[in-house]
């Protein structure tokens, strides 16, 4: 007797599990790595001084995770899931020979608290939604539908650390509240980078839109002359 043929619900959600679902968690674990080097491509073919900046960023997100995590590790490890040593938790690329390779983890240090991906993930979009909110006042005058993306930028930016944080939770990479405090750590220097690098560099470092910048006549150092009516 032959075997009763697969319903439709049952072909959907064998897909999803054999294709969508291996493939979302593989994504979501090279995640932190591909942005930094996605965005290091970009910012050498296009020559963009904001995107430079944010590269720069990203590492110096990573150097303070490696300093807080050796204070946090040298005092007492806290915060691991239980399975925090699965694969699925390593960030980073793999290789056939066991070798792994992952910026998170070599410039900054493989820590339970902050979580290396959690505080990284979260400080790079601190950093971009920041630097969209510092341009305001060109979203503004320039309308058309370029405050309808950003806002919807924000909101991707918001539902991808979400899932991110349901990710890591859900495979017992850290426990909820070092998740938790790794967000919110890792927004807060986001936003401070942002302030540093904006006083360093110039507005137009964190100009990661590209929009061209409207300057008052007192940021420009020039005073302006109005002519008196002729008589």
């Amino acid at each position: 007797m032959s075997a009763a043929k697969p319903t439709l619900y049952q072909q959907f959600l064998g897909l999803i599990q054999t294709t969508i679902l291996p493939v979302g968690v593989e994504s979501l674990r090279l995640l932190p790595d591909s942005i930094v080097l996605g965005t290091g491509i970009l910012a050498a073919l296009s020559m963009c001084k904001s995107y430079g900046i944010m590269v720069l960023a990203m590492f110096e997100f990573m150097l303070i995770q490696r300093v807080i995590g050796n204070i946090v590790g040298g005092i007492s490890p806290i915060g691991a899931g239980p399975d925090a040593m699965h694969q699925t938790c390593q960030p980073g690329f793999n290789f056939p020979n066991a070798m792994r390779i992952s910026l998170v983890e070599t410039i900054g240090v493989p820590s339970f608290f902050p979580s290396p991906v959690m505080f990284f993930l979260s400080a790079t979009i601190s950093y971009m939604i920041s630097s969209m909110k510092e341009f305001d006042r060109e979203i503004k005058a320039l309308g058309g539908d370029l405050a309808t993306r950003t806002t919807l930028g924000v909101v991707m930016g918001f539902l991808l650390m979400f899932v991110m944080l349901a990710f890591r939770y859900s495979y017992g990479c850290e426990s909820f509240g070092t998740l938790l405090v790794s967000l919110f750590t890792g927004g807060f220097m986001g936003l401070a980078v942002l302030q540093q690098n904006k006083l360093l560099f110039g507005r137009d470092s964190i100009n990661i839109l590209n929009l061209p910048m409207i300057q008052t006549m007192e940021e420009r150092g020039k005073p302006m002359f109005v002519c008196a009516p002729a008589n």
